[in-house]
């Protein structure tokens, strides 16, 4: 954050922000502040970004940054069209699961 605060610092004032915080990026607007983080954090070379979602602080969002190299450290798991995270996920997104 404090490498964005630095960073950012200029389009902050033109865009009417006084200060960057996590809180400020939740919001998701205004949406060239959003893109501004992204493309900063893509320029320092690294692979993407972790944050928390704007729908509740418990849901984790990735965002990975393309060419990228996934190294898995577990076994892949299986999520059924039942699990009721997914379900939570799709009611909060507006999407449904169609089965074959």
């Amino acid at each position: 954050m404090g490498y964005l605060r630095q960073t950012l610092a200029s389009d902050c004032v033109a865009l009417g922000i006084e200060d960057l915080d996590d809180s400020v990026l939740q919001r998701g607007e205004p949406r060239r502040l959003t893109q501004l983080a992204s493309l900063k954090v893509n320029e320092a070379g690294l692979d993407g970004i972790y944050y928390r979602s704007r729908y509740g602080h418990d849901l984790e969002n990735w965002a990975l940054f393309e060419p990228f190299k996934i190294i898995p450290y577990e076994a892949p798991i299986i999520v059924r069209p039942d699990d009721v995270d997914l379900q939570e996920a799709c009611t909060l997104l507006g999407l449904k699961i169609e089965r074959p």
